[in-house]
C-alpha cells in the first residue's frame, strides 16, 4: 500500500462520521495494489442506488431495517462465509462472492444505510460486530451475519455470555456505536487470523504492520510482528520489535523472558 493510501486509512478513521466502506477499501487496497478506491466507492454507491431506486425513503427504524435486510441478504444474497478465510474479510472480495465474516458484512450494511440516510452505526460486542440503527432510547439491532434478523435482548444476553464464558454479562452500554478504528482493528485481527490459517506470514505481516499505524495500537501488535518479522528471514527487526514490546509492557509482564530470549535468537541468527 502507497504511504498516501496508510495516511488516508489512518485520518479517515479518526473521524467520528467515516465511512467503515472506504476504511475496508483502503485495507483492501493492501492485499491488491491495483484496486482502485474510489472507483469501490462508486461501487457502494451503486449499490445504496440499487434499494433508492425501488423507492426506498428512510421511515421508522423498523421498516429501514427490514427494507435493508431485505434488499442485502435477501436481494442481493449478502451472507456469513463458513469460514474465516481472506477473501470472506476483504471488502472487495465480499463484493464479488457475497459471503463475509460478520465484521466486514456490518461495515457493509452501515456504509449502505448511510447512503440512505438511515442512522445505522457498527456495534462491537464481545466476539461479535454487528449493526444497530437509531430507534429512540436503545437501538435496533441487527446481525448481517445472520440475514440481518434482529437481536433482542435474550439474543443478545445469550451471546455475550457464550462469548465470555459467562464472564460477562449484557449491559445496555455494549449497544453503544463502536468508533471506526475498533472496528476496523477488529477487521484486521480477523484478517491476520485467515492469513495466519493459511500459512502466509508476508500477508499476516503487513495486516499487523497496519495496525501498529492505528491510534489505538497495543504492545502485543509489536510482539506478534516480532513472530511473523521471524518467520519471514527479518531478523533484525524482529529483535527491534520484541525489544519495542518488552519496553511497553516492562520487566514484569508474564511474558517478559520469554520474549526477551525470542530477541536474542534474532540477533543470533544475524552473524
Amino acid at each position: 500500500m502507497p504511504q498516501h493510501t496508510r495516511r488516508r486509512l489512518v485520518s479517515l478513521v479518526r473521524r467520528h462520521d467515516a465511512d467503515l466502506a472506504e476504511a475496508a477499501l483502503l485495507v483492501g487496497a493492501e492485499a491488491d495494489p491495483h484496486l482502485d478506491v474510489d472507483r469501490g466507492l462508486l461501487r457502494l454507491d451503486a449499490l445504496a442506488d440499487g434499494l433508492r431506486s425501488q423507492g426506498f425513503a428512510a421511515g421508522t427504524p423498523e421498516a429501514d431495517a427490514r427494507a435493508l435486510a431485505a434488499y442485502l441478504a435477501q436481494e442481493q444474497g449478502f451472507g456469513a462465509a463458513d469460514e474465516r478465510a481472506p477473501e470472506t474479510v476483504l471488502l472487495p472480495e465480499v463484493l464479488d462472492g457475497k459471503r463475509g465474516v460478520p465484521v466486514t458484512l456490518t461495515m457493509l450494511y452501515v456504509s449502505i444505510a448511510r447512503r440512505l440516510r438511515v442512522q445505522a452505526y457498527p456495534i462491537a460486542l464481545p466476539g461479535l460486530v454487528v449493526v444497530g440503527i437509531a430507534a429512540g432510547e436503545r437501538p435496533l439491532v441487527l446481525d448481517p451475519s445472520r440475514g440481518g434478523a434482529r437481536l433482542e435482548h435474550e439474543h443478545l444476553a445469550e451471546h455475550v455470555e457464550a462469548a465470555t464464558g459467562g464472564q460477562l454479562g449484557f449491559r445496555r452500554s455494549m449497544l453503544r456505536p463502536s468508533p471506526a478504528v475498533n472496528v476496523v482493528r477488529r477487521q484486521l485481527n480477523d484478517l491476520t487470523q485467515a492469513y495466519l490459517a493459511e500459512q502466509r506470514p508476508f500477508d499476516a505481516r503487513w495486516v499487523v504492520e497496519l495496525k501498529l499505524l492505528l491510534p489505538n495500537r497495543m504492545p502485543d501488535d509489536h510482539r506478534v510482528h516480532g513472530d511473523l518479522l521471524t518467520q519471514v528471514g527479518q531478523f533484525h527487526l524482529a529483535a527491534q520489535a520484541y525489544e519495542t514490546y518488552l519496553e511497553l509492557v516492562g520487566p514484569d509482564a508474564p511474558d517478559a523472558e520469554e520474549v526477551r530470549r525470542a530477541a536474542v535468537r534474532a540477533r543470533a541468527r544475524l552473524n
